[in-house]
């Protein structure tokens, strides 16, 4: 898929030929592959350096700008016995030279146990993603992928977890590479840190992916070590006010097959305060509300996942996989209201309002995976099948209390449904010539669903919930998607390119049985991407890329029916809603200089048919909430990574993102221009004590920023975390502080043609847990180039 630039670990090397050698290393006791194995090139000459690499993930390596003449190939890990081979020779340019297989022996040492100190990268880039290293986020082990990702610059996550990318929460989640049936939010925080290897960042897909999220993808990597026999992880998280979690992993590898198994659960609620401040002109009288209380709001549940992949022979794997889970969320408050008409008080009315909000179901999902790879290096066939359910029900309560705490009104509304998806992927890799590889694929996808939406008015005469069937229907929606792509890569010398069209066909028919309308999308569209890496001398890479993505209105976004959400608050869907698509540009560049590595990454983003939330007057004291295609929005910024080792043991990443964000457009008929300059760093300090105890101290900023309608403010938070290993680093015990100086909050102002509304909310502060981490036989963490300082060299496809 990645179209590749190497960058040589040793600066200066010889780049005069052409000539490129590839091969692959492999562990001769599991038959794994062996990564970040040093590969050294010399001369039989004067046996001189020529150049040298690593080998990846999958063991392989490719040196290019090779010279004519007679070398021998040096390959070394720690571990392993060093190999050589000799008798490698490049005997015209342009020549291409296949070393195959290369077999390494585990050494023996009859010594005591030797540790060897060294981390990959808070994060690396790479020529269409930014990679997040989850291990190196100690201040966040105990929580899940939402608290990681809140130590990436583009990402803002606010005091309710809701996550944005770039400003945008149009993205979509996948695991391992794949699709969950949960939305991105909720899928982000049902998976455990602990239990995730990596991050990626993919802001500018290639078209091998789904266009959907107009923001990128958000690619979840869970842990699964390739070592021979058993192993595995168990970690246990405690909290203070009743939070807890736990997940654990078991692996079983041997050159045939492999077995992996893992399981997790997970219980946090958090205390909070609420201020509200409303005002509303209907009709030429302006009502005023004022609310302050306390709530209770959280998650929890769990999943488990196995998979089988079985070797058939040279040539052949399958790979099934399967996962089911349980989830839920909810909320519940206490608000004391004043309410008045007009600018004299004299007539307020007090009173107290309760509210509860839940949402919970069951998923699961099955796939199966065929490769098949072709005598030629790279060429190969894949083929895949997926079955994902879930079936889920939400219900939203709150009822009206006088001063003698008797209801007095209230509404209940209550929303299940099961949602079915099938697909089925079909992608074709071919080495064409040097360097260069075509792609092409097919992909269909059916996804049906069933909801009911039912609504419930207070009877204060029968002291109970009466059903409305005027606000209660059902919706009956069915979406198929057909896709076919092709994408062209290559290499020119230190250029690298990769070029790529998408071709997608969608209908969706959306029913309401109770009233008879339906509404339809049947349309083409075309979504084309590039990418471009230059690689300088001395580590230094520069990288360039453009997509194209969109963001399909949801099926509840389409209905046109009002749907009480509490005594203030109606909804309703926009059938007229049209598609937002975004035109992505990114040039990104890194650099090496002594102990430390600089990147930086520049962005433009433009979105048409910008489709927002937006609020009107709907009644006396009701507003409405309803979703339109406001205009367009422009985002113009720069995301930077700095990385320094002060000292030995003293670790600095500083990371930031500033970016201008304008949106203009219509909103009842009179324009709008909205524009504000945001900005957001974080700075994380990691100090190794001894050996074995590490400190780790985070601070962060996130700056405000404007919608069509409104504002959310800034607000500051710092962690800290003390992290002790015991038993050669099979146990390890991780304390957590965060929101250390209780600074987290989350500030909005909403304007509009007849209201003004002000919401703030915290959150119980400081969050202190207990990470426990067991490994299980040789379950260790996974160390890389880049130790202590990142002196290593990176593999192909990134910098």
């Amino acid at each position: 898929m990645l179209c590749t630039s190497l960058v040589y670990a040793q600066p200066g090397e010889s780049r005069s030929g052409t000539g490129v050698i590839t091969g692959a290393v492999y562990d001769s006791t599991s038959q794994s592959p062996v990564e970040y194995a040093n590969i050294v090139l010399y001369t039989v000459e004067d046996s001189s350096q020529v150049t040298g690499t690593i080998t990846d993930s999958t063991g392989q390596f490719r040196l290019t700008g090779v010279s004519t003449g007679e070398f021998y190939l040096d390959i070394r890990f720690i571990g392993f016995k060093d190999r050589r081979l000799p008798g490698v020779q490049v005997e015209s340019r342009g020549e291409s030279v296949s070393l195959g297989e290369i077999w390494m022996s585990p050494s023996v040492l009859n010594s005591e146990g030797v540790v060897v100190e060294g981390e990959r990268p808070t994060m690396e880039y790479k020529i269409d993603r930014k990679v997040i290293d989850v291990s190196s986020a100690q201040t966040s082990i105990s929580g899940d992928a939402v608290d990681i990702l809140e130590n990436v610059p583009s990402i803002r996550v606010d005091i309710e977890g809701n996550v944005s990318l770039r400003g945008s929460q149009s993205f979509t989640v996948l695991i391992d590479g794949k699709s969950t049936p949960l939305d991105g939010t909720q899928a982000l925080q049902q998976i455990p840190a602990s239990s995730i290897e990596t991050i990626e960042i993919i802001t500018n897909p290639s078209v091998k992916y789904d266009p959907d999220g107009t923001a990128g993808i958000i690619n979840v990597v869970l842990k699964d070590k390739q070592y021979a026999g058993s192993s595995g992880m168990i970690d246990l998280d405690v909290g203070i006010d009743n939070k807890y979690s736990g997940d654990a992993l078991y692996q079983y590898k041997n050159g045939k097959y492999t077995i992996t198994a893992s399981a997790d659960y997970g219980r946090r609620y958090y205390d909070g305060n609420r201020r509200e401040r409303r005002q509303t002109t209907y009709q030429e009288s302006t009502t005023h509300i004022r609310s302050t209380g306390s709530s209770v709001r959280g998650r929890n549940g769990g999943d488990g996942r196995l998979s089988l992949e079985y070797n058939i022979n040279e040539g052949n794997k399958l790979t099934l996989q399967g996962r089911y889970g349980n989830w839920g969320f909810g909320s519940e408050s206490e608000q004391v209201y004043r309410e008045w008409t007009g600018d004299v008080r004299d007539d307020m009315t007090r009173y107290t309002s309760t509210e509860e909000f839940s949402r919970d179901g069951v998923f699961y999902s099955l796939s199966a995976n065929y490769l098949h790879q072709f005598n030629q290096d790279g060429h190969e066939i894949t083929a895949e099948f997926e079955h994902d359910v879930w079936d889920g029900s939400g219900e939203s309560m709150n009822k009206r209390m006088n001063s003698d705490g008797d209801a007095v009104s209230g509404q209940r509304s209550v929303e299940e449904g099961p949602s079915r998806d099938y697909e089925l992927e079909v992608e074709y890799v071919y080495p064409h010539g040097e360097n260069r590889k075509f792609e092409a694929g097919y992909e269909a996808e059916t996804d049906n669903g069933d909801e009911s939406t039912e609504q419930y008015q207070y009877s204060t005469e029968q002291n109970e919930f009466i059903f409305q069937p005027e606000y209660s229907y059902t919706t009956v929606s069915a979406r198929t998607t057909q896709s076919v792509f092709s994408l062209y890569s290559g290499e020119i010398h230190q250029f690298g390119y990769q070029l790529g069209v998408r071709g997608e066909y969608t209908y969706r028919n959306i029913t309401h049985p109770d009233s008879g309308d339906y509404f339809n999308i049947d349309r083409w569209d075309y979504f084309p991407s590039l990418h471009f890496s230059y690689s300088f001398p001395g580590s230094q890479q520069l990288m360039a890329s453009y997509s194209r993505r969109i963001e399909r209105p949801r099926s509840w976004w389409l209905e046109p029916f009002l749907t009480w959400e509490d005594a203030y608050t109606v909804r309703r869907g926009n059938p007229s809603l049209v598609p937002e698509y975004v035109d992505s540009y990114e040039m990104g560049f890194q650099t090496r200089f002594g102990q430390g590595v600089f990147n930086i990454e520049a962005y433009y983003r433009n979105t048409n048919n910008k489709i927002e939330r937006i609020r009107s007057v709907y009644a006396e004291n009701v507003t409405l909430q309803t979703i339109d295609n406001v205009g367009q929005d422009f985002s113009f910024g720069t995301e930077f990574n700095f990385r320094y080792n002060i000292l030995s043991a003293w670790d600095m990443n500083l990371m930031g993102d500033v970016y201008r964000y304008r949106v203009r457009g219509s909103l009842e008929d009179e324009s709008f221009d909205r524009e504000s300059y945001n900005w957001s760093t974080r700075l994380s300090n990691t100090i190794d004590l001894t050996e074995t105890w590490r400190i780790q101290l985070d601070g962060r900023y996130q700056s405000p920023t404007v919608s069509s309608q409104g504002r959310e403010e800034d607000y500051f938070r710092a962690d800290l975390s003390v992290r002790k290993e015991f038993f050669n680093e099979k146990l390890a015990a991780t304390l957590q502080v965060r929101d250390l100086f209780d600074t987290v909050t989350r500030e909005r102002r909403s304007t509009g043609a007849g209201f003004t509304s002000y919401s703030y909310r915290d959150r119980e502060a400081p969050i202190v847990m207990l990470n426990l981490q067991l490994n299980i036989n040789n379950y260790e963490q996974q160390r890389g180039p880049g130790a202590g300082g990142g002196q290593g060299g990176m593999g192909p496809g990134g910098f």
